[in-house]
């Protein structure tokens, strides 16, 4: 089985808001999206599909038959579009909001009707650098993920190993003054979209959490020394995905915690799904 992405960019404006909520309100769920007058993005989209290879012309799939039905499925219906009013889907239907979700929704619907027989596998739409959401076409199941950056200092010291054997392993990872990293995560939640919200979770919720949870206890931290959950805890990345993963993931609740990812550096990330 071949799996084949394709990416397209498109730029296109909305608002988010219940008309039944408050001002108040409506900014507490959404954020700076409930502003009436309007935001934009830069959106980026990532079709994958998925198959064998044709004996014929060794492909999954004509990358020239591919294009051409984001350019009419997508393209035209949200390129330079203000989604409120100039959408086909959302414009007709007001309380069915142009969240990064729904319209991941929406585009899957589009291009499902097209790429039959199972050829259809993920759609991956960016609302930024630091927001994406994936469908795989589950029933309204979307996972969310946001991206977050803190900074930390660590030596990597394991108390069951001779002074020898850690600097063995670990190297200059051992240094006693430590080291430190830009610190990158991704937190991924998972969940239906709610019919009225068009969300997986509140825009707040995961901003709050990270805060309170992690930026609170390990930004511009050294984890060996000021983080209790390190006292004799080795902070290799291993052990430190779990750790977050423990702090947050309670934090979290209701909402699915379904996968860290933390990236130590530009070569190297640790992924978590929890213990089950």
């Amino acid at each position: 089985m071949y799996y084949l992405t394709r990416q397209i960019a498109f730029e296109a404006s909305h608002y988010n808001r219940i008309s039944e909520l408050s001002d108040t309100e409506n900014y507490e769920l959404f954020g700076a999206a409930a502003n009436p007058n309007s935001h934009g993005h830069n959106y980026v989209l990532e079709v994958m599909v998925k198959g064998n290879v044709d004996a014929n012309d060794g492909m999954v799939i004509n990358l020239t038959d591919l294009d051409a039905l984001l350019k009419s499925e997508v393209n035209a219906n949200y390129d330079h579009k203000h989604l409120n009013s100039q959408h086909p889907v959302f414009s007709a239907n007001p309380h069915l909001l142009p969240t990064c979700e729904n319209i991941t929704i929406d585009i899957w619907q589009r291009l499902a009707t097209s790429l039959t027989e199972g050829l259809l596998h993920r759609v991956r739409l960016y609302e930024s650098s630091t927001t994406f959401v994936d469908y795989y076409g589950e029933d309204r199941m979307v996972y969310h993920t946001k991206v977050y950056e803190f900074s930390a200092a660590h030596r990597l010291h394991s108390q069951v190993l001779t002074d020898e054997e850690n600097q063995e392993i670990f190297g200059k990872c051992n240094n006693p003054a430590g080291h430190g990293h830009n610190y990158v995560l991704e937190v991924t939640v998972k969940g239906k979209v709610d019919e009225k919200t068009g969300l997986v979770v509140g825009l707040n919720v995961l901003d709050e959490a990270v805060e309170k949870q992690v930026y609170t206890r390990f930004d511009y931290k050294h984890l060996n020394l000021d983080a209790p959950e390190f006292e004799t805890l080795n902070p290799t990345s291993e052990n430190f995905v779990k750790v977050l993963w423990d702090v947050l993931e309670p934090n979290l609740r209701p909402a699915v915690l379904h996968r860290l990812r933390l990236r130590e550096t530009p070569k190297n990330h640790f992924d978590y799904y929890g213990e089950s």
